[in-house]
């Protein structure tokens, strides 16, 4: 039997007929399960995405507490003994009117001396007074009295103070005015 040519023919072998089919078969359901899992995986990544932003906006948020924390906790240790050094300030006040009524300071200027010196190890310092120009944040004004000067401090009646930079007590202060 003469062999023929399927190409000139136009006659195709049923058994590659069915190949090529059953690889189209093949390649639509790979296609189809391509585009699933293609799908699939742009939402696991978008879901990743999301919580990655989540994780980091936690993260950041935890640290910012932890800062805040740590400020409050600095602030609370600084201004621990406020109320007590309040409480001695009127101490203070005694000192100075009997040093300021005394004749003999080598008594009470010593104390007074060796109290501001521990008081101040706690940031306890004394506010400047006479001399000094009026600042309304640091001083408060009691009595204004005629001065060759503007503003200036003629006379500390009361001394204030600041405790870590900030203040607990205003100095009471008599101004000089032209």
């Amino acid at each position: 039997m003469p062999q023929r040519n399927s190409s000139t023919l136009n006659i195709r072998n049923p058994i590659e007929v069915e190949m090529q089919k059953s690889k189209q078969r093949a390649l639509s359901r790979d296609s189809v399960k391509l585009a699933q899992l293609t799908s699939q995986f742009i939402a696991v990544s978008d879901q990743l995405s999301q919580f990655r932003e989540l994780y980091l906006r936690q993260r950041a948020e935890m640290e910012n507490y932890a800062k805040a924390r740590d400020r409050e906790m600095e602030q609370l240790k600084k201004n621990a003994g406020r109320d007590i050094i309040k409480n001695i300030l009127p101490i203070l006040d005694t000192m100075d009117s009997a040093l300021s009524n005394s004749k003999d300071y080598s008594v009470i200027s010593p104390i007074r001396e060796q109290l501001m010196k521990l008081l101040s190890v706690y940031g306890l310092s004394e506010i400047p007074g006479k001399g000094k120009k009026f600042d309304p944040y640091l001083h408060e004004v009691i009595a204004v009295t005629q001065s060759e000067e503007d503003g200036i401090i003629v006379e500390e009646v009361q001394k204030g103070y600041k405790l870590n930079n900030e203040v607990i007590r205003t100095s009471k202060v008599i101004v000089g005015k032209r």
